[in-house]
C-alpha cells in the first residue's frame, strides 16, 4: 500500500525522468556552447533546470511529511503534474540525440555547416528554451510551497523564541535592578546557536526516547557530551525550544544558560546563576518583590554565590516543573572557576526535587565526567548514525542554499556530498572550514579533485591550512585580529576591532588612522573562516534580555559584533601543537594576549583626540574602541606578573594626565565608584573625580602611587596632603586601598602620612572598609 505521506509513484517517476532528461541534453550541448551565444544561452537554461530538478529531488527526498501536510503533497504533485507534457517533450528532444556520438554531430557540422545540423537550428534552440523556462517555473512553485512551509516551520519556531523572550523580559524590573543584578544575557548565545541549526536537525534526539524521559520522568538528568565542534550548542538550542513548548500554564518554568569562552561574563558560577534566577523570576508574579529584596540587601553589587543558589532553589519550589538547560560546562575555565560549577551542578542535582530536569552539554573531559557521574541511561554520546544523517543533511542543504557553493559547484554536487559526508567523522566544524576551502577553489574538476583528494585529517590540520592560506602581508593583522577576539573581556563589535587593528606599538604608539580598514568584508578576507559574525543590541546594560534581530522593531539599535567561529579554534592556536607546526607564527599564550590587549587600550585612551577637551557622543562615535578601552584596560593589565615596559609607561601617563587622559577614562567608565554603571557621563567634570592617587590605590599600583607621590612632591605639594585629600566613594585613598585588600599599598600609604583614624566616606574608616571586603 502507498505511502499517504509521501510524493506519489507516478509524479516520483516524472520528476526522474525530467532529471535524466535535463543531465543528457546538458552533457550534450555543454560540448558546443563554445561556438556561438544561441548555443551558449541554451546550455546555461538548461543548467538551471537542471539545477531545478536536483534541487527539488533533495528537498523531497529529504522531507518527512507530517499527518496534517496532505495538502501540501498535493499542491506539490499537481504543480509537477503541469509540466508533464513539457517533461515528455524534453524527452523526445533527447530521444533524437540517443545513440549518436559527438563526433559523428562534429562531422555533420564540418560537412553540411551549422544551419543544417538538426540540434543548433534556432528553432531547436528556441523550442528548448521555452520548454526549459516553463519547466522551471513549475518546478520552482513546487520549490516555493515546500520553501514556504519550511519557512513557516521556521518563523513559528521564531515565534516560540519571541515568546520566551517576552516571557523573560519583564517592564515592572526596574532599570535600577536590571543593572544591579547584571544577569548574563543567555538569549544572544541560544539566538546564535538556533542560527546555525537546519530543517530537522537533532530532531532524532527531541523525538526520541531518552528526551522524552527527561520531559517526563521526575527529578530527571540528562548529559549530553561529545568532542568539539559535533553540534552540541545546536542541539541543546533545539532542546530549549522543545522545553519551551512544554510551558502550557505558569506552573511550568523553564530557565536555561550557555557558558561562553569569550565572554568572561558567561563563564562562572554566580554568571549561570543569576541567569537561571533572572529567567525564572521573571516567570514568577512576584518575580520583582524577589529580586528587590536582594537588591536591598546587597545594594553594592550582585549577592554572593550561596545566597543566589538558595535564592534559585526557592524559586524552583514555586513551580510545578521546571526544566534547566546548560549548554558547554567545558567552556567554564580550567581550575577554581569550572569546579565551583561543577560542585553547584552536583548541589542543584542533590536537591532531590520531583519537579526539576536539568540537562547539561560538554566534552568528555575527565573532571566533568566524574563530577557529574551519570548512569547510562542519563547520558548520550554526540557519535551515532543520527549525527552522521544531521551532517549529510547539513551538507545537502549548504550546497544547495548557499549562492556561491551551488553556482560555483552544482555540476559536482554529488561528488562532495559523498567526499565530505565519508570524512567528517560526525563533526560539523569540520565541515563548515572545508566549506570555505571550496568556495576558494579554482572552478575546475581537475582542482575539485586536488581539494576533495587532500581533505585534511582533522580540526587541527583544517586550521593550520586556513592560517597557512593568509597572505603574507596580512600575518601581523590576522594575529591581532585574532588575539582581540580570542581574549577581549566581551564579545567585541567590528569598528571595535578595526580600531584595535590600527594601534601601531611603534616608538611613538598611537591610532594609525592609515591602518584602518573599511568593514566586515576586510576582516572576512584577512581571516577567512576563522572568524563569525552576528547582531546585538546597542543598549545591552539597559535590555538584558533583548527581543532577538528577527523581532526587533528598530534595526538601527542591532550592531554587528565579530568572535571567533568556533572554540576550537582558540584551543589550537594556545597549543602546543601549533608551535611544533609551518603556523607557529600564530601561536598564542594568554598572558602576552592579555598584556597586547591592556598596551592596545592604554594607547588608544592617550589619543590626544580623545583625551583632549571635552567628551562628547560625536568624539565617542569617532572613536568606538574608547568605551571598551577604558572599562577593560584594568582588567587585561592584570594578567602576568612581569610587565612589559611599553605597558608600564604608558599606564603611568594616564596616572599622571589628572585633567585629560585620567578624566576622560572615569568619565567613560569609573572602575572605582560606578563598576556597575556602563553607561558614559558625559557631563562629569574634572574637578568632581576623586585624585589619581585614590584610584591607583583601589586598584592596588603601588608603583603609580610611587610616581603620583613623587611628581607632586617636586611641584611642591606635601605627600601628607596628597595621602589624605578626600573625595569618591571611600573618602580617601588608603580606604580605597583597604577596601580592595591591598596590603602593600595601605603599608606604602601609611608610610607617607597616611591617617588611620581618618572619618568619612561609604565605610566611615579605613578598618571598616577593610572588614567590608573580607580583608583583615
Amino acid at each position: 500500500m502507498a505511502d499517504p505521506l509521501s510524493i506519489a509513484a507516478g509524479i516520483a517517476g516524472l520528476l526522474s525522468l525530467g532529471l535524466q532528461t535535463t543531465d543528457t541534453l546538458v552533457k550534450f550541448y555543454t560540448s558546443y556552447r563554445g561556438r556561438d551565444d544561441h548555443i551558449a544561452r541554451t546550455t546555461q537554461g538548461l543548467e538551471v533546470l537542471q539545477g531545478a530538478f536536483q534541487a527539488l529531488q533533495t528537498a523531497l527526498q529529504q522531507r518527512k511529511f507530517q499527518p496534517g501536510e496532505k495538502t501540501l503533497i498535493r499542491q506539490i504533485e499537481l504543480s509537477l503534474q503541469s509540466c508533464a507534457e513539457l517533461i515528455q517533450e524534453l524527452e523526445q528532444e533527447c530521444a533524437k540525440l540517443t545513440g549518436i556520438s559527438c563526433d559523428s554531430f562534429k562531422q555533420t557540422v564540418k560537412v553540411a555547416g551549422r544551419r543544417f545540423a538538426y540540434p543548433f537550428r534556432e528553432s531547436t534552440l528556441k523550442k528548448l528554451e521555452e520548454d526549459a523556462g516553463e519547466t522551471r517555473d513549475h518546478l520552482s512553485l513546487a520549490l516555493d510551497i515546500l520553501q514556504l512551509r519550511d519557512h513557516k516551520t521556521t518563523q513559528d519556531e521564531l515565534t516560540e523564541i519571541k515568546s520566551l523572550v517576552e516571557l523573560m523580559r519583564t517592564t515592572q524590573i526596574s532599570s535600577a535592578i536590571q543593572d544591579w543584578f547584571k544577569a548574563p544575557d543567555a538569549l544572544i548565545n541560544h539566538n546564535a546557536a538556533s542560527a546555525k541549526r537546519h530543517p530537522g536537525t537533532g530532531m532524532w534526539f527531541v523525538k526520541g526516547p531518552v528526551f522524552h524521559n527527561w520531559i517526563n520522568q521526575a527529578n530527571s538528568f540528562l548529559w549530553l557530551y561529545g568532542f568539539a565542534g559535533c553540534g552540541k550548542s545546536v542541539l541543546c538550542s533545539t532542546a530549549v525550544q522543545h522545553a519551551f513548548r512544554q510551558r502550557r500554564d505558569a506552573s511550568i518554568g523553564v530557565a536555561f544558560f550557555y557558558f561562553t569562552f569569550n565572554d568572561e561574563s558567561k563563564q562562572d558560577q554566580s554568571a549561570m546563576l543569576r541567569a537561571l534566577l533572572w529567567q525564572l523570576a521573571s516567570q514568577l508574579p512576584d518575580g520583582h518583590s524577589r529580586l528587590q529584596r536582594l537588591h536591598d540587601s546587597y545594594k553594592t553589587g550582585p549577592p554572593p554565590v550561596a545566597v543566589l543558589s538558595e535564592q534559585l532553589r526557592e524559586c524552583i519550589q514555586r513551580f510545578h516543573q521546571v526544566y534547566i538547560l546548560i549548554d558547554a560546562l567545558d567552556e567554564s575555565p580550567r581550575g577554581n572557576r569550572r569546579d565551583d560549577v561543577l560542585k553547584l551542578i552536583t548541589t542543584v542535582r542533590g536537591w532531590s526535587m520531583l519537579g526539576l530536569h536539568l540537562l547539561v552539554t560538554s566534552r568528555d573531559e575527565l573532571e566533568i565526567h566524574e563530577s557529574l557521574d551519570a548512569a547510562s541511561d542519563e547520558k548520550v554520546a554526540m557519535k551515532n548514525d543520527s549525527i552522521d544523517q544531521d551532517i549529510a543533511n547539513f551538507i545537502s542543504e549548504t550546497l544547495s542554499s548557499d549562492y556561491k557553493l551551488r553556482t560555483k559547484w552544482q555540476a559536482h554536487r554529488d561528488r562532495i556530498q559523498e567526499a565530505l559526508a565519508e570524512r567528517a567523522q560526525g563533526v560539523f566544524r569540520w565541515v563548515e572550514c572545508q566549506f570555505e576551502a571550496l568556495k576558494r577553489c579554482p572552478r575546475s574538476k581537475h582542482h575539485l579533485e586536488q581539494c576533495l583528494q587532500s581533505l585534511p585529517r582533522s580540526l587541527d590540520e583544517t586550521y593550520e591550512r586556513m592560517l597557512l592560506s593568509i597572505d603574507e602581508g596580512s600575518y601581523e593583522e590576522a594575529r591581532r585580529i585574532l588575539t582581540l577576539l580570542c581574549f577581549s573581556s566581551r564579545p567585541l563589535k567590528v569598528s571595535e576591532v578595526l580600531h584595535g587593528i590600527a594601534v601601531d606599538f611603534g616608538e611613538q604608539a598611537c591610532l594609525d588612522r592609515a591602518r584602518l580598514l573599511q568593514g566586515v568584508d576586510d576582516l572576512r578576507e584577512i581571516c577567512p573562516g576563522l572568524i563569525d559574525f552576528g547582531r546585538e543590541l546597542k543598549e545591552r546594560s539597559q535590555e538584558l534580555l533583548p527581543i532577538p534581530a528577527d523581532f526587533a522593531t528598530d534595526l538601527t539599535r542591532l550592531e554587528v559584533t565579530v568572535r571567533i567561529a568556533h572554540f576550537s579554534v582558540q584551543e589550537y592556536l594556545e597549543s602546543d601543537r601549533i608551535r611544533q607546526q609551518k603556523a607557529k607564527f600564530f601561536a598564542m599564550s594568554s598572558i602576552n594576549a592579555h598584556q597586547e590587549i591592556a598596551t592596545i587600550c592604554c594607547t588608544y585612551l592617550l589619543e590626544p583626540q580623545i583625551s583632549n577637551g571635552l567628551l562628547t557622543p560625536t568624539k565617542l562615535a569617532e572613536f568606538p574602541l574608547a568605551h571598551f578601552a577604558a572599562q577593560f584596560w584594568y582588567h587585561h593589565y592584570q594578567f602576568g606578573k612581569e610587565k612589559p615596559a611599553q605597558l608600564s609607561t604608558l599606564v603611568t601617563k594616564i596616572f599622571k594626565q589628572q585633567h585629560n587622559c585620567f578624566a576622560t577614562w572615569v568619565q567613560l567608565h569609573d572602575p572605582v565608584d560606578k563598576p556597575w554603571d556602563l553607561s558614559v557621563n558625559f557631563e562629569r567634570p574634572s574637578n568632581k573625580i576623586a585624585p589619581a592617587l585614590y584610584y591607583a590605590s583601589f586598584l592596588g599600583l603601588d608603583w603609580i602611587i610611587h610616581e603620583i607621590l613623587f611628581a607632586g612632591n617636586a611641584a611642591g605639594r606635601r605627600v601628607e596632603d596628597m595621602v589624605n585629600a578626600q573625595g569618591g566613594t571611600y573618602g580617601n585613598a588608603l580606604q580605597a586601598a583597604s577596601s580592595g585588600g591591598h596590603e602593600a599599598v595601605v603599608r606604602l600609604l601609611l608610610d607617607a602620612g597616611a591617617d588611620v583614624n581618618a572619618q568619612g566616606g561609604h565605610y566611615g574608616n579605613a578598618l571598616q572598609a577593610a572588614s567590608s571586603g573580607g580583608h583583615e
